[in-house]
């Protein structure tokens, strides 16, 4: 793959990104990565028992579980910035959190896809749940796929990374099925 000159291969880089925009969307990819893994861990346990619950309330239960992590982002972000800025900069701190706790309701787009796609009876509950708990995986992957570009060159380094940073996601899935 050839660059042109003064090009990076990675979109945040590019000169029309300020630094402040790059550490805004940065912020969002965290909260976005932080509620995969929490509906994982949430649709993980929906697919072990998924005769206790209807459709619907599957689907509630994942709307659920991303505005209470949105809420409760919310409410963090607003005492933490009161405690340590002026009433100015605590406002001003807390809409730069709003602005990044969009990145918390996001991953339920595909579980929920799926439970839709459940109607139709094509599939079932348990399976649409899943697929869209693949769908979490499999986006974690891309994600730490993506990340290690930005640490190595090596295709063979990246790979080996991202499958290290699967089976941790792996693991975590199997400590909540254990547990639970």
């Amino acid at each position: 793959m050839t660059k042109r000159a003064n090009s990076s291969p990675h979109i945040l880089h590019q000169p029309d990104y300020t630094a402040e925009q790059r550490n805004q969307f940065a912020e969002i990819l965290r909260e976005r990565i932080y509620a995969t893994i929490t509906l994982l861990a949430v649709m993980v346990t929906l697919w072990r028992h998924p005769s206790e619950h209807s459709d619907f309330g599957t689907i509630g239960i994942i709307l659920g579980t991303g505005g209470a992590l949105w809420f409760a982002t919310m409410i963090a972000a607003r005492m933490s910035y009161r405690i340590i800025h002026s009433s100015e900069e605590a406002a001003a701190k807390s809409w730069e959190a709003s602005e990044s706790a969009r990145g918390l309701l996001t991953p339920a787009g595909a579980p929920i896809f799926f439970i839709l796609f459940s109607f139709t009876n094509l599939i079932d509950l348990k399976t649409s749940l899943l697929l869209g708990i693949s769908s979490l995986v499999l986006s974690l992957f891309l994600f730490s796929l993506y990340s290690g570009r930005k640490s190595s060159d090596s295709w063979a380094k990246i790979l080996l990374y991202s499958l290290l940073q699967l089976a941790l996601g792996v693991g975590i899935v199997a400590l909540k099925i254990i547990v639970e």
